[in-house]
């Protein structure tokens, strides 16, 4: 891609890249040259690249370097953390080296589509005040089989109401489908500490100061199914929510957890509840320790909660309901669905 494209997006301060791609890595060895070769070799290569290594203990680390050394010190970044704190501080540490005017992230064992960084910036030049853009993906099984997936809302959105429409899972939880202005960073972090969901509400509370957000649903990014992955290779309990949820709450503008935003508010805190019970289902394979699980979930999705999902999203609010009332035969439905949608359970 030309670099002249596009100016109004172009890095403002001319001293450093356009785009800052963070990818942090724990014990990934085995993919992590398939995702750092997936960026350099971008059609728009106005970019850096910051490999944050959280203290792995399978040679990633070294992988990371090796691939510094085939391009250069100054297109890619290695930072080597002194103490395992998760994927939220290796992404915020990414965040504090970033010179970029833009930031987008990849998971380690995922891979950018080539024209993942065009895509999204011809989508963003549409409007100059676009902050935000999300893009679609490719969802890959572990039989080989491909699937595409996008956000159900498209188009373009006030930053309110694609804070709205995330909450109602309308629009994708990930933080590696996106082109995000780093400014925004400027107020979010991610959730140090956090076990699940710390992708989503930071999602949330970007798009809640973003001033539009854009999204299509051309694939810019393929998804891996592992099942060794956090969202599939182990049974989560509530309280992987607490750090995440406590995060949101201090940092959301208490204007989104009422009036016309309160059901939507109630609708992700029962979605949470119903992806941890989905989770504990998925490994659980019929353990006290799942059933424990799912059981948790159930006492904290009450039944207020639910009226209100209903009323702005009925399939979550069914969904919700069938849980509650009728675990088992949830149970049977969501195995039956993740076996024909992603060859898993």
């Amino acid at each position: 891609m030309n670099r002249t494209r596009g100016r109004n997006l172009a890095n403002k301060a001319g001293d450093g890249p356009r785009t800052t791609v963070i990818l942090p890595v724990f014990n990934a060895a085995g993919h992590l040259s398939r995702a750092a070769e997936s960026v350099m070799k971008q059609s728009d290569d106005d970019l850096e690249l910051i490999i944050v290594d959280d203290c792995s203990t399978d040679g990633s680390l070294a992988v990371a370097r090796a691939v510094q050394a085939t391009y250069s010190p100054d297109r890619i970044t290695v930072i080597a953390l002194a103490v395992n704190g998760g994927v939220s501080r290796a992404r915020n540490a990414g965040l504090d080296a970033a010179r970029g005017d833009w930031v987008s992230f990849i998971d380690s064992d995922d891979e950018y589509l080539p024209n993942y960084l065009e895509t999204l910036f011809e989508a963003a030049s549409s409007d100059p005040e676009v902050d935000v853009v999300v893009g679609g993906r490719i969802v890959v099984q572990n039989s080989g089989a491909e699937q595409a997936k996008s956000s159900r809302s498209l188009g373009i959105f006030d930053g309110p109401e694609a804070c709205r429409l995330a909450m109602l899972a309308e629009l994708t939880p990930f933080p590696w489908d996106k082109l995000i202005r780093r400014r925004l960073f400027d107020d979010v972090r991610f959730a140090e500490g956090a076990a699940r969901f710390e992708d989503m509400t930071s999602n949330i509370l970007l798009n809640s100061i973003a001033r539009k957000v854009r999204s299509i649903d051309t694939p810019v990014y393929r998804y891996y199914i592992m099942d060794n992955s956090l969202t599939w290779g182990r049974i989560p309990t509530v309280s992987d929510t607490t750090l995440a949820l406590d995060h949101l709450d201090k940092h959301l503008n208490p204007r989104f957890r009422q009036g016309r935003y309160g059901a939507a508010y109630a609708c992700m805190r029962v979605l949470i509840m119903m992806l941890i019970a989905q989770s504990a289902i998925a490994r659980g394979n019929g353990s006290p320790a799942a059933w424990q699980t799912i059981s948790d979930c159930r006492r904290d999705i009450p039944l207020s909660m639910i009226l209100s999902t209903i009323r702005v999203h009925r399939v979550i609010g069914l969904g919700a309901a069938l849980l509650k009332f009728s675990p088992h035969l949830y149970a049977f439905l969501y195995r039956r669905h993740i076996r024909s949608s992603y060859g898993v359970g």
